[in-house]
């Protein structure tokens, strides 16, 4: 990605108010189709490396749809089928700067329009650990000093709409995370309960005079049997930028601005990496 230049990606809709759109992406189809980007053999076969989620929304009814290439390992709503380049297309149709892309005979625009991180998919796929990597500030409590004369302020419609945009697409997320810590404290409060009932039935047993057993293969202090389907993911690490990134610098292409982009997003992959406690090149752990 840090070769491609703007005319590899998209070019400027030459008549916007006869389409949707101001920017067409049929650039980023030939790209990927041509420059051998994607091996959709190897993703849609048994030996692929990763369960891939795509996300699109149905611009007809506003419905998530999730594509993957791979069986759940706990079924949701993922839509299992072969992957194309067209599901990729989808993904990036961002509404108004980018067509929609037609999956099934229907209109689709990014499914980030209304969850831009979807867990669930991830959830649902078995990640044991889950990375979130956002282009909008996560800081609840951000420092002054990263903004002393307010200049980070929309100055203009385009960055106006764009910043808009960013915090709707930062909503969804917020949502979406709020549920994900509320089902995790619900199956901590089920696992508990189910230590005490192992420690009652075993207690039960000593005082009639029996000795039981209930097998613990993973050793977590809960019986199997009362364990069931019950688990517990770690909190996920958030990545973002410290800043808002000018809506400007995500759809130009230029080599000095992937090496911009690309060198922020390594210190702020580094800095959350090091906040939850893993080991950060060239930082030592808290």
């Amino acid at each position: 990605w840090r070769r491609l230049e703007t005319r590899d990606v998209q070019k400027i809709n030459i008549n916007p108010f006869k389409g949707n759109f101001l920017l067409d992406t049929m650039p980023l189809r030939e790209t990927l189709k041509t420059g051998g980007w994607i091996n959709f053999d190897r993703v849609n076969s048994a030996e692929a490396a990763v369960d891939l989620r795509i996300t699109a929304m149905e611009v007809a009814t506003g419905r998530l749809r999730v594509f993957g290439n791979s069986a759940d390992a706990y079924p949701g709503k993922m839509e299992r089928i072969p992957l194309t380049l067209d599901h990729i297309i989808a993904s990036c149709s961002i509404p108004i700067v980018y067509p929609a892309t037609e999956l099934d005979g229907q209109s689709h625009w990014d499914g980030g329009t209304v969850a831009n991180t979807p867990l669930s998919p991830a959830i649902d796929a078995g990640a044991e650990e889950i990375v979130v990597v956002l282009m909008t500030p996560w800081d609840d409590d951000p420092d002054p000093e990263d903004d002393p004369t307010g200049k980070l302020t929309p100055g203009n419609l385009l960055h106006a709409a764009g910043a808009a945009f960013e915090w709707a697409l930062l909503a969804s997320f917020q949502a979406d995370l709020k549920m994900f810590r509320r089902i995790n404290e619900l199956v901590n409060l089920r696992l508990e309960n189910a230590r005490l009932q192992a420690a009652n039935r075993v207690l039960e047993a000593r005082l009639a005079g029996r000795e039981i057993h209930l097998p613990d293969l993973d050793g977590d202090g809960i019986p199997d049997i009362l364990q069931g389907a019950a688990r517990h993911l770690p909190e996920p690490v958030i990545i973002a930028p410290k800043r808002p990134l000018p809506v400007e610098q995500i759809i130009q292409y230029k080599h000095d601005r992937h090496e911009y982009v690309y060198n922020l997003g390594y210190e702020d992959a580094r800095r959350a990496w090091q906040a939850a406690g893993r080991v950060a090149e060239g930082w030592a752990t808290p």
